[in-house]
């Protein structure tokens, strides 16, 4: 969440949106908002260590974002 929303912040006043060459890593669970905020910065692939929730598997299958759960070792 709010470590996000600073990336996503730093980025968009340094020029840099959309991210299209990027992937968001993230330390928890891949939630429905973080699957929002990957879609509105152009991030093409979110990678979490946890489980993906089912809504955030959904949303990013609608909009062709390749997400990655249990990403570990």
């Amino acid at each position: 969440g709010d470590a996000v929303d600073k990336v996503v912040g730093h980025s968009l006043r340094a020029g840099l949106l959309p991210l299209h060459g990027t992937i968001l890593m993230v330390s928890g669970r891949a939630s429905f908002e973080l699957v929002q905020k990957a879609l509105m910065a152009g991030i093409p692939m979110l990678a979490a260590v946890s489980a993906p929730s089912s809504l955030a598997v959904d949303l990013a299958a609608q909009h062709g974002l390749t997400l990655v759960g249990f990403l570990r070792g």
